[in-house]
């Protein structure tokens, strides 16, 4: 009898789509969700590398290393029962690993053809790992140096309850949740709860403006990102934000009330190309115009486009030193933020809707 309780597994492809529930790509490193990733979940959980959350550890307990992953095979992983995950497991870590492992496959009737090639271990060990290990979703083996070869990587007992196969929908999701508020920290809890919400706005994206005033935006990722904006930068970061003009794709644009445009003596031309969006902190004297751009999938303040947005400044009658600029991306692991940052113009800031307590600013000393 195995020394192991084996739990029911999921496809190996399975594993890889709830790693994406978990951690969204809009939200976190592409690695921590891809096949690879999958399959090393598939792989731990296949061979019982699984350890409680909390000390004190099995003595008994079993850890693997990347390349015990990589070495699985989908004819391997067909064969669930105790005495093969037992062979494949004690093959997977012994002397001349490799070897033994496609010794096994041979006794089984099959040419060993692995999930992955071993020159893909550094991504597991040196980005996929640390970070499943910062989140709580792995467990380290005590007492052995990053540099030894030996078996160090097991699943937390509450990361392998995610994979389930009898977890589905709804109760899945609940799972996914319950799991990311007691492992995750509150700035990795946000970034999964804004991908989430963003894949859930697939109608109209509701605003409510600085001065409580309800408004339904166009679905997509820029509205989301000027929801953030307009609900969290700018009552953290302005004195008193009133939202001037949101524009929104297919020439639908909000427009504050007369009253206010005239207090600010102003006549917007909606006319012409408006920025994604205009607030003003009247709170300052002279009050500050912040024209924002919210880069879903390109368009940040580059210095051409706030040249061409302080010729828009002008027309409308805002004098250019009472004009800041402010490129909003989704994320910073979002592609348009990695390919544009180096692009963003002199005295501008850029905001992250998944970090919303943070802002860059780029700048001449």
């Amino acid at each position: 009898m195995s020394a192991v309780s084996y739990r029911p597994l999921l496809p190996i492809e399975g594993c890889a789509e709830r790693l994406r529930l978990v951690f969204p790509r809009a939200a976190f490193d592409a690695v921590l969700s891809s096949p690879g990733a999958g399959g090393a979940v598939a792989a731990m959980l296949y061979v019982g590398a699984i350890v409680r959350d909390d000390d004190p550890m099995p003595t008994k307990a079993r850890w693997v290393r990347p390349t015990t992953c990589l070495w699985l095979s989908q004819e391997a992983y067909a064969r669930a029962d105790a005495a093969s995950r037992d062979a494949y497991y004690a093959a997977a870590v012994g002397p001349k690993a490799k070897a033994r492992v496609e010794a096994l496959h041979e006794t089984w009737g099959f040419t060993h053809r692995p999930l992955y090639a071993d020159n893909s271990r550094e991504t597991l060990r040196d980005e996929a790992f640390p970070a499943w290990l910062d989140h709580g979703a792995l467990r380290v083996r005590p007492g052995v140096k990053t540099t030894s070869p030996a078996p160090r990587w097991a699943l937390t007992e509450s990361f392998a309850d995610l994979f389930d196969p009898a977890l589905q929908d709804e109760e899945l999701i609940k799972a996914i949740e319950a799991w990311r508020d007691t492992h995750m920290s509150p700035g990795a809890r946000l970034k999964a709860l804004t991908a989430q919400q963003r894949a859930q706005t697939a109608h109209s994206v509701p605003v409510v403006l600085p001065s409580g005033e309800h408004r339904a935006l166009e679905p997509g990722e820029a509205s989301v990102i000027l929801k953030g904006v307009i609900e969290l930068w700018a009552p953290a970061r302005l004195v008193d934000p009133v939202v001037l003009s949101v524009s929104e794709p297919g020439d639908k644009v909000y427009m504050a009330d007369g009253r206010m445009l005239a207090r600010l003596g102003l006549q917007i031309d909606q006319t012409t190309l408006l920025p994604d969006a205009v607030i003003v902190d009247i709170g300052q004297n002279p009050a500050t115009f912040w024209i924002v751009e919210a880069v879903s999938t390109d368009g940040p303040v580059t210095e051409d486009r706030k040249r061409a947005l302080l010729e828009w400044a002008t027309a409308q009658r805002i004098a250019e030193g009472a004009c800041e600029f402010l490129s909003a991306f989704g994320s910073r692991n979002s592609p348009s933020a990695r390919r544009r940052l180096k692009d963003l113009a002199s005295g501008t800031y850029a905001w992250y809707a998944d970090e919303p307590a943070h802002e860059l600013a780029w700048y001449s000393l």
